[in-house]
């Protein structure tokens, strides 16, 4: 597998990378022509989290940048870099996910799509493709709102250069169609691609189901602009199978341990890489480290050390969101080096980057059972993904004993109060699920729709929302002057600020 990637990191070096010249950027990408589809699928992989060729970068800035800080699982008092715990912009920071991944991931994934479709053999590797394509629109459309879809990545194929932006609404419908449509297409009689397949080794049961997975998550988000299409499709979802246990969760495997080129993005970043865990670069924030203290989560013990490695749970301590380099003198601890950061465990370069968990699947479910949408008992759903959550910490060598792992749940129970009551349960657990596994994105984009767990905004001076967390990126500054067409995303959608609300996130 390793000899893999470096191969197919190398070869995707030749077809040109990131660049804001269109013209530049969709150079011929089936250049050399006899390069197998296998390779083209596994580069294609490393580049959702931006590891192939750019260890982090786009994973670094949106990921931990924007979206940890922004809904206080992780904070920093680098406020002049760190911007999303102060809610205040800077360009190369909120581009940095939509730059980076036109012209590597969705390119190179709508190329091995449109040569994946050639011949009837290659289905397991379009249907993947397909898939992957989803996961990474999903991703830059929940970031941004109205982007280019439908004619991203078409440079070299059709000439398209200046793609047309498409609502997200649309989008959202085309995502959809793509999950049902590819999960259904797996074929056990076609060539099974299980070397280059980084996900699920070419288990095309788990691929199913974590399609449908991803399904419910998209179906869940349209709740609140779209309550019949929503149901429908959550409905689709769990009778068509979604994650069985924690060995379907989507995420994206690395075997080496060594050049960023092919690590896990996230652990490039904090550890290796930018070092910036133990830099005092950013730190877990007191909202998240004082919630998992008040439920007696044994993932505490797991995720969170101090400087020095000291593990203790008693001793952990989060920075306050908003803290900056002068306030932190008026605090009652004055070092960094005793607050709270990612343990060393969680940034090994091989582990796992989480795209989507079993623990999620099932709390998505007991919601949708609670709205009426789905059947089944809700509590049993929840403690189902309540567990899975505490569990998936052995992936990164956190194997959590059964009686903490029913302590917690006892601690924690699902609410036998009012719909808003069970909802604050999933959502809390849904919080700390994606501040744990680092998949920030998620928690984001989950916190918005819902608005759980209740999070007291910080009024830092000079920041660009009066107060108010942030509920998007701002698109890149040069972009109006590459493609026009984004004026009318801006003026369908609304002022390119952190404060336009995208079509999904209603109040």
């Amino acid at each position: 597998m390793l000899r893999k990637i470096l191969i197919v990191t190398t070869l995707l070096f030749t077809f040109g990378a990131c660049t804001e010249d269109f013209e530049k950027i969709n150079v011929n990408p089936n250049t050399p022509s006899s390069v197998p589809l296998d390779y083209l699928l596994s580069g294609a992989t490393l580049h959702i989290p931006g590891s192939a060729g750019d260890p982090g970068y786009k994973s670094w800035r949106a990921n931990f940048i924007y979206a940890s800080t922004v809904i206080q699982q992780m904070s920093s008092v680098e406020v002049n870099f760190y911007r999303g715990t102060v809610y205040t912009y800077q360009g190369d920071l909120s581009e940095a996910y939509f730059v980076n991944s036109y012209p590597n991931s969705i390119k190179n994934l709508v190329n091995l799509i449109a040569l994946a479709k050639a011949d009837a053999k290659n289905v397991n590797i379009l249907s993947m493709a397909r898939i992957l394509r989803v996961v990474e629109m999903a991703n830059i459309t929940d970031l941004y709102g109205d982007v280019p879809y439908k004619e991203a990545g078409l440079g070299y194929l059709d000439g398209v250069f200046s793609p047309k932006y498409d609502a997200q609404k649309d989008i959202y419908a085309d995502l959809l169609k793509e999950l049902e449509e590819a999960g259904k297409a797996f074929s056990a009689t076609a060539y099974i691609p299980k070397t280059a397949d980084f996900v699920y080794a070419g288990d095309l049961e788990k691929w199913k189901r974590g399609a449908n997975s991803l399904m419910l998550r998209l179906a869940m988000r349209m709740q609140k602009v779209d309550a019949a299409g929503a149901q429908a499709w959550a409905k689709k979802a769990i009778d068509g199978g979604i994650m069985a246990s924690n060995d379907d969760s989507f995420a994206i495997k690395f075997s080496n341990t060594g050049a960023g080129t092919n690590s896990n993005a996230n652990s490039w970043n904090l550890g290796a890489g930018r070092g910036i865990a133990n830099g005092n670069n950013i730190q877990w924030a007191s909202t998240f480290i004082d919630a998992l203290k008040a439920r007696k989560d044994p993932r505490l013990a797991v995720i969170s050390a101090l400087k020095n490695g000291d593990k203790t749970v008693a001793k952990q301590r989060g920075i306050p969101p908003g803290t900056d380099a002068t306030t932190l003198k008026t605090l009652p601890e004055t070092s960094l080096d005793n607050y709270s950061r990612v343990a060393p465990n969680m940034y090994a370069l091989d582990n796992p980057y989480f795209i989507m968990t079993h623990a999620e699947a099932r709390l998505l479910k007991a919601e949708a059972i609670e709205r009426g949408w789905a059947t089944g008992t809700a509590k049993t759903e929840f403690e189902a993904g309540q567990s899975a959550g505490v569990r998936q910490l052995a992936s990164y060598g956190g194997v959590i004993a059964d009686a903490d792992v029913a302590a917690y749940a006892a601690a924690n129970p699902y609410s036998a109060g009012s719909l808003d009551d069970k909802m604050n349960a999933i959502h809390t657990e849904m919080w700390v699920i994606t501040g744990s596994v680092l998949n920030h994105l998620e928690g984001w984009a989950n916190w918005r729709r819902t608005g759980l767990p209740k999070l007291t905004p910080v009024n830092y001076p000079g920041n660009e929302t009066n107060g108010q967390i942030p509920r998007r990126l701002r698109y890149p500054q040069g972009e109006p002057g590459i493609n026009p067409n984004i004026q009318e995303a801006i003026t369908r959608q609304g002022p390119d600020l952190f404060t336009t609300r995208i079509w999904w996130d209603k109040q």
